[in-house]
């Protein structure tokens, strides 16, 4: 820019019939004209520098937007593979309950099979309610009057349950023991203070019975003594009584409650 205003001199001074207002005229027209032109580079400066700027914001922000698009689907590939991961266990875990209900359906039908006769007479119970089976027994076939030693009727009874109990290994077999809500009588206040006391004796004579002589596993076995706090009939007549003194052996999940081991001293089992 600076070689043409000194050319453009020239040429006036060359001519030499240029006159000394036109050449100041033409001088500051020059002038001038030089001022615009550098305002105008100034301008195109400024204009190209914001420019670059606003380049270098826009590849930021699509940086960061790419950045932020990558995190979302990294984010979502996790949370798919984690749901997938908890949906199979859910899945898993159904088909485990199904099997185990299913197992215990065919305990349920091998007990009804082999029980027919005790069933019929009403001595023995047996229900299945999904992933719990109950078999309930009056104490009638397991003892005798106000003792908790198991009889011989008992022994063969409890033979059969055990035969087909202890080959299960995924269930805990809660013993419990009940009673009706008459007290003990005097004669047995020695041995028995209370129904606590024949409730528990009992269960633990028919958990000691299945453990030792059908090989029921004790790492499984609960035993419980309910005395009369949990009657299954009306305690004001001699048949509900009867219903209510009983054992019921309970198979309930594993993680249902934690095994008591039979590890209390009890008189031998009756012979």
């Amino acid at each position: 820019m600076h070689k043409a205003f000194i050319l453009f001199l020239m040429i006036i001074v060359t001519a030499g019939c240029v006159s000394s207002g036109k050449y100041k005229i033409k001088t500051d027209e020059a002038i001038k004209y030089q001022a615009q032109s550098q305002d105008l580079n100034a301008k195109v400066a400024r204009l190209e520098k914001t420019i670059a700027e606003q380049d270098s914001t826009n590849r930021k922000l699509s940086e960061a937007l790419n950045a932020t698009s990558n995190n979302k689907d990294r984010m979502i590939s996790e949370l798919t593979q984690e749901k997938q991961a908890l949906q199979d266990k859910v899945n898993a875990l159904n088909r485990e309950k199904e099997d185990s209900i299913s197992s215990l359906k065919k305990t349920y039908d091998n007990l009804m099979q082999d029980m027919q006769s005790e069933i019929k007479s009403g001595e023995i119970q047996i229900t299945q309610l999904k992933d719990k089976l109950t078999v309930n027994m009056v104490d009638r076939i397991l003892f005798n009057s106000g003792r908790a030693e198991v009889n011989k009727q008992g022994q063969n009874t409890l033979e059969k349950v055990g035969a087909i109990l202890k080959g299960i290994k995924d269930k805990q077999f809660r013993i419990e023991g009940h009673t009706d809500n008459i007290p003990i009588s005097r004669e047995l206040k020695a041995k028995y203070e209370t129904n606590w006391e024949l409730s528990a004796a009992r269960a633990t004579h028919v958990a000691r019975y299945l453990i030792e002589k059908t090989g029921l596993d004790p790492k499984l076995v609960a035993i419980t003594g309910y005395a009369d706090t949990r009657p299954v009939a009306d305690n004001t007549t001699p048949e509900g009584r009867a219903k209510n003194r009983r054992i019921e052996i309970v198979l309930v999940p594993l993680d249902a409650a934690t095994p008591v081991p039979v590890s209390a001293p009890v008189p031998e089992t009756g012979k």
